[in-house]
């Protein structure tokens, strides 16, 4: 009768412990979905220690660690998820994008390291969720991208393309065109008319533009740029990609000195649409470097007085002091 009140008690915590993991996790979940990614960090941060073996708690705030750049930390978290539950494609997905991160920055005997782990954990998030397109877009990106002694193979990442194809076809003609060089007007165009669902997204003209700014040929790269923008931002991916585009037109107009007045209205369009971003401050300098170049030192004056005040970054601050 003891044993039997005690194994039910047990149960009953077990119960309770898992109900207030998950009520955790759709906590972290809200904070994630409004970007509030510190907030998440000191809800979690107190209730891990060496000795968490909760691969839900363990991996949360390990996805939280990664996205605030905090990359060692959010591998030796998820490597600890990952070995606590092994089958949660999740876990393993997040656990290889660290991974590869912290590849790009390390020095190349600890980078062959971690690519390996990368590689593998990748590998098991598609065995785990065949059906999720990310699986194969993440693994695809990798083959792609990484050298062949890091386990590089550019033709097993046009197959995954192919049978992702088949998934979400979509998806599987965005992979490809990641994994395709399209090295002059022909090709491009050969490649634009059999992938049908590219035609009218912003992706395809905006890789060909950066193909073309990358040989200094600025006004076909903001022809292109612009036939990007006038796309209609139909998802996120595409949405991405057109205000990218906004930022890159008016970059190429700098460095081309040309299509003054489009990379004006581009700019300002970017940082209208982005004010959380990052390189903030970098677009507001192409923006004075515009009005320089449209000889219109008031506006530029008034972008990079005030900028040159408030940043701390030295390579910033020297670009913004050529045009005072």
């Amino acid at each position: 009768m003891r044993s039997t009140l005690l194994f039910s008690s047990l149960l009953l915590l077990s119960s309770a412990l898992q109900a207030t993991t998950s009520d955790l996790a759709d906590q972290v979940e809200t904070l994630w979905q409004t970007e509030n990614y510190t907030a998440a960090q000191a809800l979690l941060a107190p209730l891990v220690n060496k000795k968490t073996k909760d691969a839900q708690l363990l991996a949360l705030l390990g996805q939280t660690e990664a996205v605030l750049k905090n990359s060692e930390r959010a591998e030796e978290l998820l490597e600890k998820a990952i070995k606590y539950n092994a089958n949660n494609a999740d876990y393993q997905h997040w656990y290889a994008t660290v991974s590869c991160n912290l590849a790009s920055s390390a020095s190349m005997f600890s980078a062959l390291g971690y690519a390996k782990r990368c590689k593998k954990a990748y590998e098991t998030a598609l065995e785990l969720a065949p059906q999720n397109p990310r699986s194969y877009i993440a693994l695809g990106s990798f083959l792609a991208q990484a050298p062949g002694i890091a386990g590089g193979d550019k033709n097993e990442a046009l197959k995954l393309a192919e049978q992702l194809k088949q998934l979400d076809t979509l998806q599987g003609w965005l992979l490809e065109l990641k994994l395709t060089d399209i090295s002059d007007e022909a090709a491009f165009n050969q490649f634009l008319a059999s992938a049908e669902p590219l035609k009218t997204r912003p992706e395809a003209y905006f890789q060909r533009a950066m193909q073309l700014a990358g040989t200094e040929n600025y006004s076909a790269a903001i022809t292109l740029l612009q036939q990007a923008i006038s796309q209609t931002a139909v998802d996120d991916d595409a949405k991405a990609s057109i205000s990218e585009s906004h930022y890159q037109l008016a970059r190429c107009a700098v460095l081309g000195k040309t299509a003054v007045t489009e990379g004006i209205a581009a700019m300002q369009h970017y940082l209208q649409e982005n004010p959380a971003s990052e390189r903030y401050d970098w677009a507001q300098l192409r923006l004075a470097q515009l009005y320089v170049l449209a000889n219109n030192r008031d506006k530029a004056t008034a972008i990079t007085q005030p900028l040159l005040a408030s940043t701390n970054d030295d390579k910033l601050k020297a670009e913004l002091k050529k045009l005072l």
